[in-house]
């Protein structure tokens, strides 16, 4: 048992530490490609602006010299007018390039880092990004937000955010924000209700200050738009207004058609579940201020879980990010170095791109990229179907290991207890003959029985002659016991054998004045070992002619499928039945009886015709007793 534990646990132990360097592998190469995406976004934005500067700069000079010659044809004196033409031109060049400034660029790279851990399209990697300036200044970095994107601003071109919620909140805060919009998430996952909680933020008109974060926790009621009068109606205090949301449709994607049933909810209640003031702000000032419903950007929340995004939020290596960087490769190489590094949860590594924007020589800015990610827990998951089915697998091989050595206990425990009952009997047997001898041996040495001296001793060699074919007994049931016996394979006919063996048993058989007589319907024709197979029925035959009555039967009857011995005498009862071919079973109390049946002969024949894999069977008839023997 013990065994197969070990090594079920070391095999598993080696396809997992396969499993997750495969794993870690293809995390590398994942993250490789999302670092070139992000590089390739930055340089393609920071090049089309350097060309916008260039076109708007050449544009720029070829108008003002335009304008000097016209101005020489216009004015005979035109000293000093080229260089007022000049000034105007450079002003219109930065004119044209202020949208490019230092605000601009920092909220480009604030959307740019924000967008892999946004989006659910991406491949699920655990990864955050910081933006650095040309002087190594931070100037963005992957974070929680909560507004307005450059993608979700409204008509109006006022921008509310983003804004970042570790400028405003403490970390135990934005776990119970986020707790709250995971839930209002999975309330409205499959849309057939609408959302739980809403929540809501007051901001500047101008959308540059964050006042307060609300969370409200709705009551809705499904019905009709309409059902009951307009004053009746539940009005939300926040949104001023009677709010309806519907629900239960999708659009097919391969058509495009809406399919399920529509349901319409009205708003009947609200409340004020969790909040957050901005302590800098006046009471005046939120007043004036403006609610607004806002995007809310939790990294990894979208395409994972509360879980995920909390693994994300409290990493100190992704987050780690320093105000002013430290940017430095290994010289002679053509491509950055990807670095690894322990991070402190175990099973943990993570991973790191410092990368430049641009020209190598002069780059726009800097990237500093990093992953963190357990290819560890990612083989374990993958495993776990592969760890349960080997458990499975060890436990039903273990049960059989057990039953088999169960078993094969049962079968010492039974072979050792028939080797014990063995020697008793042969001990109880040979005590017998070995009385008798000496016996007759004390009469020997009387001298006054000088006449029976040739009777005593024809005594005294009959029971060695019986010993030794209890010996012999013995010898034969243990090679049959043993492993290395080898029956030879060769065709046997059962009619043959039986009066070859037949006339050893002539002399008893005149004896009890037997009457032999054979029934040969058609010859019982085997495969297997002559000389064991002529054991057999010498034992049973040799049971048919001592068990005989004087002026007895014996009949032999053979077929195409079995053979059978049938002899005069008296039946045997239903217990001696059942225990016929036990060894040394003989009926009676007297292992011996009169004759010289010890209980070996059935048990004999039997072994030896089991080992051949055909049956014997024993039964009563209505004169005496049959054998049978079938393949």
């Amino acid at each position: 048992m013990t065994i197969f534990l070990a090594l079920y646990l070391v095999t598993m132990v080696l396809v997992t530490l396969m499993v997750k360097e495969k794993i870690m592998k293809e995390y590398l190469r994942t993250f490789e490609e999302v670092a070139a995406s992000i590089l390739r976004k930055a340089s393609d934005q920071e090049r089309s602006q350097t060309e916008v500067y260039e076109e708007l700069k050449q544009k720029a000079a070829k108008e003002a010299l335009e304008a000097i010659g016209e101005e020489r044809e216009n004015h005979e004196e035109s000293e000093g007018s080229g260089e007022g033409i000049f000034e105007d031109s450079s002003a219109a060049v930065t004119g044209g390039t202020e949208k490019w400034n230092d605000k601009a660029r920092k909220e480009f790279y604030q959307n740019l880092v924000n967008e892999y851990v946004l989006s659910s399209a991406n491949p699920d990697l655990m990864i955050s990004a910081g933006a650095y300036d040309k002087n190594e200044k931070l100037l963005a970095k992957s974070c929680d937000t909560i507004g307005d994107t450059m993608y979700t601003a409204d008509t109006s071109g006022i921008c509310n955010g983003p804004y970042i919620l570790d400028d405003f909140l403490t970390f135990e805060q934005k776990e119970e924000l986020a707790e709250y919009f995971w839930k209002s998430q999975q309330s409205a996952e499959d849309y057939t209700l609408p959302e739980k909680y809403r929540i809501l933020i007051r901001t500047s008109s101008d959308g540059q200050e964050l006042y307060d974060i609300y969370v409200q926790e709705l009551t809705w009621r499904e019905g009709e738009e309409g059902g009951e009068q307009a004053e009746d109606q539940y009005v939300d205090p926040f949104m001023n207004s009677i709010v309806i949301s519907t629900t239960g449709t999708k659009i097919d994607y391969a058509t495009g058609a809406e399919t399920g049933e529509e349901k319409v909810f009205r708003e009947t209640d609200s409340k004020i579940v969790w909040e957050w003031a901005n302590p800098d702000i006046s009471g005046g000032q939120r007043e004036s201020g403006e609610i607004k419903t806002p995007a809310m950007g939790f990294p990894y929340m979208f395409q994972g879980s509360y879980e995920k995004w909390h693994r994300w939020s409290s990493s100190e290596f992704l987050h780690e990010f320093p105000k002013e960087g430290n940017f430095s490769w290994n010289a002679g190489e053509e491509v950055p170095d990807l670095g690894l590094y322990p991070v402190k949860e175990m099973f943990y590594i993570g991973a790191r791109y410092q990368l430049k924007i641009g020209l190598i020589d002069d780059p726009f800015a800097y990237l500093d990229i990093r992953m963190e990610e357990s290819p560890w827990f990612a083989a374990f998951d993958y495993m776990k179907s592969l760890y349960l089915i080997g458990l499975l697998l060890t436990s039903v091989c273990i049960f059989l290991l057990v039953v088999i050595f169960e078993d094969a206990y049962k079968q010492q425990m039974a072979l050792e207890e028939t080797r014990r009952d063995f020697t008793n009997a042969m001990a109880h047997e040979l005590k017998t003959p070995l009385g008798i001898i000496r016996n007759f041996s004390e009469n020997l040495m009387e001298h006054n029985m000088e006449e029976k001296r040739d009777y005593y001793l024809m005594q005294i060699i009959g029971q060695t002659e019986e010993m030794d074919r209890l010996v012999a007994e013995m010898i034969e049931i243990s090679k049959m016991d043993s492993k290395d016996l080898i029956l030879r394979k060769e065709p046997v006919s059962f009619r043959e054998l039986i009066k070859e063996e037949m006339v050893r048993f002539e002399l008893p058989a005149d004896e009890k004045n037997l009457q032999i007589k054979y029934q040969e319907e058609e010859d019982f024709l085997v495969e297997g070992d002559r000389e064991y197979l002529g054991k057999a029925v010498w034992n049973l035959l040799s049971n048919a002619v001592e068990y005989n009555v004087l002026d007895g039967r014996i009949l032999v009857r053979t077929e195409a499928k079995c053979c059978s011995i049938e002899n005069t005498g008296e039946p045997m009862k239903e217990e001696e039945l059942l225990h016929a071919f036990d060894l040394f079973y003989t009926g009676n109390e007297s292992r011996g009886g009169e004759g010289k049946h010890m209980g070996l002969g059935l048990f004999l024949a039997k072994k030896i015709l089991d080992l051949h894999h055909m049956s014997l069977t024993i039964e009563n008839t209505d004169g005496g007793i049959r054998t049978v023997i079938r393949k």
